[in-house]
């Protein structure tokens, strides 16, 4: 507990420092376009997201994204640096100023817009539940008493309480963690974006979703507070990737198999 919350306390420490230091710096587009190279942070735990190859390759449809921005900033695609976040590193990361945006799966909230600023969204999802075949649970209405894994930093560790007021949460670094936990029968559930469940239960046989959605939000990409040139550019190329069917690419390469299942792209 006690290590838990020094990282918390780091991270905001983090991200108020950066706040108050971002003034000082050119925005992400100008320092990407500078040393000739954009810093994109994604996930690589997070499949389909964002998850390593083995050899060693980023891959995912936030990898891809990130690709296609860089490739419309330098003409080159190879002009990017992949580095890999988890929930809870990736704001102390843009306000480090190690990464220049971040495409990592990064769900819109209120509380993250006070320290960040977001594209248009790119994708849409809800949040699942994920369990052992057999489990007795049904949905988030079974929850009461039971311990449920949640990715430390991510939006379930909020949104959860909210729909199960008696669950016990268990925070975990990241995702595989968590599903470690749950096939080791440590926790009962595990609640995460929907996408990234199905894509889970579809590999293992001995896992099950159950229950619906529940509070869908918006994937957007996010860079740092007062960063409106960079964003306008972020926002005209995601209206053109959108146009001329990327997106839609993206989504059959990634999710083909899960197209039934998935919110529309978001207008």
């Amino acid at each position: 507990m006690k290590s838990r919350k020094t990282a918390v306390t780091a991270m905001v420490c983090g991200v108020l420092i950066g706040v108050l230091l971002s003034t000082a710096w050119a925005d992400g587009l100008t320092d990407a376009r500078g040393r000739g190279r954009l810093r994109a942070g994604v996930k690589t735990d997070f499949a389909p997201f964002g998850y390593e190859a083995p050899s060693g390759e980023i891959l995912g449809f936030d990898a891809d994204l990130a690709r296609g921005l860089a490739k419309a900033l330098f003409d080159d695609e190879s002009a990017l640096e992949l580095v890999p976040v988890t929930s809870g590193s990736r704001i102390p990361l843009l306000y480090s100023d190690l990464i220049d945006l971040i495409i990592a799966s990064m769900t819109v909230t209120e509380d993250r817009r006070r320290v960040l600023d977001f594209s248009k969204p790119y994708f849409i999802t809800g949040s699942l539940l994920l369990t052992l075949k057999g489990s007795p649970i049904r949905g988030v209405e079974d929850l009461a008493g039971r311990q449920v894994a949640v990715v430390a930093g991510a939006v379930q560790e909020k949104d959860l309480p909210i729909i199960a007021p008696e669950a016990r949460l268990v925070a975990f670094e990241n995702l595989p963690a968590a599903l470690h936990a749950l096939r080791s029968k440590n926790v009962e559930a595990v609640c995460q974006d929907d996408i990234t469940l199905l894509s889970e239960a579809q590999v293992d046989a001995n896992l099950t979703i159950v229950g619906k959605p529940f509070l869908p939000r918006p994937y957007a990409i996010a860079v740092r507070k007062g960063e409106s040139k960079f964003l306008a550019w972020i926002d005209a190329h995601l209206e053109k990737m959108k146009r001329d069917g990327t997106l839609q690419m993206l989504r059959r390469k990634y999710f083909m198999d899960m197209e039934a299942e998935l919110m529309p792209l978001p207008e």
